[in-house]
């Protein structure tokens, strides 16, 4: 895990300092075996990994270069959304309730966040976090969640 917190943290330095382009950044990401470190599928390192590091860089001023780590998030964790079974509830919710919230705080897409989260719901019924989640989604973007999720 230290490997790849030291890969991510030198791309966030080269970014911020302008010695690494964002692009170059997620290639390298992408051909690392373990990108979080998590020795988990590729598709969900990525995902985490990039989530990481765009949530680094907004803390840094770059929002730009941080959309494009988010989006490569977005991208994993509906492969990894896809290739999940419903039958493993609990790890489809994870990445679900990821989506939602990258969705809503980096991505300007609330619409979406809301569709995410209500599968996750519709999983996981009565899941507390998703619950809260659900609550604090809400009252940032009302008029798209409401309290309860949709019914399919």
């Amino acid at each position: 895990m230290t490997d790849a917190l030291k890969l991510r943290s030198n791309m966030i330095a080269g970014i911020i300092q302008g010695t690494e382009k964002p692009a170059a950044a997620i290639l390298r990401l992408q051909a690392n075996s373990s990108p979080s470190g998590l020795k988990i599928d590729h598709d969900a390192e990525l995902a985490f990994a990039a989530i990481d590091i765009g949530q680094r860089l907004i803390a840094a001023g770059k929002p730009i270069e941080a959309e494009l780590f988010f989006r490569l998030a977005e991208k994993s964790l509906v492969i990894m959304t896809n290739k999940t079974p419903d039958t493993a509830a609990s790890e489809k919710g994870q990445y679900l309730s990821h989506l939602a919230l990258i969705r809503t705080h980096y991505l300007n897409n609330a619409a979406q966040a809301k569709l995410d989260l209500d599968a996750a719901q519709k999983l996981l019924p009565g899941d507390k976090y998703l619950d809260s989640l659900r609550s604090a989604l809400g009252s940032q973007h009302g008029d798209v969640f409401n309290a309860n999720p949709a019914k399919n």
